[in-house]
């Protein structure tokens, strides 16, 4: 595996201790660590919002999951994602959405960056990226980071102007841009170093 996805990397970053980060990262590479228990939620919610199924049936389709924890938390996450975009009162979502890997010369993996939605509000574009774990909870400090790193990757060419954002269905939240601040940089560049030392194979002492 050469690559993981920004919801896991954030998800690692926000591990209070280096035993837990090392961990999470172990599990997935060397198991189904990798599973993204909220995947066919994600894929449902971004064709409720591009009007290609209805809200109704998205309930039903993830009312089908089988394991019921699993169905339960889908459930639950697409009920509050229903209810957020009902908010955006004429918002209109886009079929086009940035996508790409953020990856540096110091680093020995990629971040897979695959916003699940666009949408446009009072002539302003957003890139939104869902989040759905429970624990650890999205905090401001690793939202701005994670939206600093989505800007530096995504933030080009017909998205240069757009506004990058997270929609934590959890908290019931957006964090946006003015969750960067002149950290952010730095904590970004802090844990892609401590992940870089952990892909390796090495363990730093417990923080």
């Amino acid at each position: 595996m050469d690559d993981i996805s920004f919801t896991t990397f954030l998800k690692v970053s926000l591990m209070p201790t280096t035993q837990g980060k090392f961990g999470a990262l172990q599990r997935m590479l060397n198991g189904p660590g990798g599973y993204d228990f909220y995947k066919r939620m994600k894929l449902a919610a971004r064709e409720v919002a591009r009007g290609e199924i209805s809200s109704q049936e998205i309930l039903f389709q993830l009312g089908t999951i089988k394991r019921p924890s699993e169905r339960s938390h889908n459930l639950l996450m697409a009920t509050r994602f229903v209810e957020w975009l009902d908010s955006l009162e004429g918002a209109v979502a886009s079929l086009d959405r940035p996508s790409g890997t953020y990856k540096k010369p110091n680093m020995v993996f990629g971040i897979r960056v695959v916003p699940e939605l666009v949408y446009t509000l009072s002539g302003v574009r957003y890139v939104t990226y869902l989040w759905a774990i429970g624990m650890p909870k999205l905090t401001r400090q690793a939202a701005g980071a994670g939206l600093f790193l989505l800007r530096q990757q995504l933030g080009t060419g017909k998205f240069q102007d757009a506004k990058f954002q997270i929609r934590d269905l959890r908290q019931e939240k957006t964090l946006g841009e003015d969750c960067i601040n002149n950290e952010s940089p730095n904590i970004l560049e802090a844990d892609i170093a401590l992940l870089n030392t952990m892909w390796l194979g090495n363990m730093p002492k417990a923080a």
